[in-house]
């Protein structure tokens, strides 16, 4: 286990000068990373759908709440590990509340708390922000916990952003395990033997035969990859991207998606045109 390193005003003024904490979309950059922290669970860093960006989880469950965020039609841009860096109001809203804000114990320069997440929604063409929290039903016991909550609370609340908890119990497993499953899909990835372009045109080859038949999802894909000469799983990653991108449509809240499913399951396939942008529609 690596050494604490102490929180300096050196240090603050680097993460600041480094940008941290400020940008939007793809330029954003988090105030705290996986390398910066050790966390409770295991650290993830994910690329982003709508930011083509690395994002920093510190948990497994800031991580799933994510892949919510990503696959909402409102949520066009995320921000995680979002800043309180109006540290004047974080303090006095501490003193207010009659509780000791975090200073580095042997520097006593103030620590710069975080957010999980800072959401911008796209509302009736209207841009607005909102902040969620993420933390397990368990952690709410605790009163440590409740006063942080309580100051991030009162904190964006001086700000006029709307701010909200989510724990486990408001996380709908089925379709994040969905999410989870497809989320690294999103992206086609060409070889030397298959680029990009031919791949988008095997994809609609997937959609036509989808919609031609009744049958395993999984079985049309290995009979297509046979009939093409292709490595097995060829299709079937395809089908994964068509779920990601929304060409294919599923009701991922009900149905746990596998190659065992038949194409009874699907709602809709976009076989001209474009469906609606992932996070725009």
């Amino acid at each position: 286990m690596s050494a604490r390193q102490a929180w300096t005003q050196a240090k603050l003024d680097r993460y600041i000068k480094e940008g941290r904490g400020q940008g939007e979309g793809g330029t954003y950059r988090p105030w705290l990373t996986v390398r910066d922290v050790s966390s409770k669970g295991r650290s993830h860093r994910e690329p982003g759908w709508k930011t083509n960006r690395g994002h920093h989880f510190l948990s497994d469950q800031e991580r799933r709440v994510f892949y919510l965020f990503e696959w909402s039609s409102k949520v066009v841009d995320i921000r995680e590990q979002y800043p309180l860096d109006d540290l004047e109001l974080a303090m006095k809203i501490a003193e207010d509340m009659g509780w000791k804000y975090p200073c580095d114990r042997e520097t006593d320069v103030p620590f710069i708390l975080t957010t999980d997440f800072m959401l911008t929604l796209n509302q009736n063409g209207e841009k607005r922000q909102v902040v969620r929290t993420v933390k397990s039903s368990e952690e709410l016991a605790n009163k440590r916990v409740i006063e942080r909550l309580e100051l991030e609370r009162r904190y964006y609340q001086a700000k006029g952003i709307e701010w909200g908890v989510i724990t486990e119990k408001g996380i709908p497993k089925v379709l994040v395990d969905n999410l989870e499953w497809i989320h690294g899909s999103y992206w086609l990835e060409g070889t030397p033997e298959m680029d990009t372009e031919n791949l988008n045109l095997l994809a609609e080859t997937l959609k036509k035969r989808l919609q031609e038949l009744n049958a395993p999802i999984q079985q049309i894909a290995n009979n297509l990859d046979q009939e093409n000469n292709l490595e097995d799983g060829t299709f079937f990653g395809l089908f994964k991207y068509l779920l990601a991108r929304k060409q294919v449509e599923i009701d991922m809240n009900k149905t746990k998606i596998t190659g065992k499913i038949s194409t009874n399951s699907i709602k809709k396939i976009w076989l001209q045109g474009k469906p609606p942008l992932v996070g725009l529609q």
